[in-house]
């Protein structure tokens, strides 16, 4: 059967398995000083939809808590000039778990965050500043963060 299947994998090319190569970096800042370039708030974008490996980012919502520390991760591998920088939660262990994705940058802040860690190595933290939603109104959930740059 293995054979078979390599041979289908050989001869027909839409039988050949996909791989993706993701090449994702993680932006990390450790300060909890004042001495921060800027601090702006900036709402989640994405929280409705799910995530690539099938988890939902509304369940990832759900535990969040207001002041958490949010890990800020970069796609670096995309090929178009578009910057995604994920939103994670920040859990136990420094594993990154896709399920707790939540949501991402909009496309400007994301351009602005990896700029300024790439052109003027200016790190970027971010930590959740409210829930916003789960209301008969408004049920689907989402979040404001606010960013705290450093040099």
């Amino acid at each position: 059967m293995k054979i078979l299947k390599m041979l289908e994998e050989i001869f027909i090319p839409s039988k050949k398995a996909k791989t993706e190569h993701v090449d994702l970096k993680e932006i990390d800042c450790h300060r909890k000083d004042n001495d921060f370039v800027r601090q702006f708030k900036t709402a989640a974008v994405g929280t409705g939809y799910g995530n690539p490996d099938g988890s939902d980012r509304q369940a990832a919502l759900k535990k969040l808590k207001a002041d958490e520390k949010i890990r800020l991760i970069w796609d670096a591998g995309r090929p178009s000039n578009r910057q995604i920088v994920y939103l994670v939660r920040s859990g136990r262990t420094r594993k990154l778990s896709m399920a707790d994705c939540f949501g991402r940058l909009n496309d400007k802040v994301a351009a602005d965050v990896v700029r300024w860690l790439n052109r003027d190595n200016i790190t970027t933290s971010a930590r959740v500043v409210k829930i916003v939603g789960g209301t008969r109104k408004r049920p689907e959930l989402g979040c404001v963060l606010e960013l705290t740059t450093y040099s």
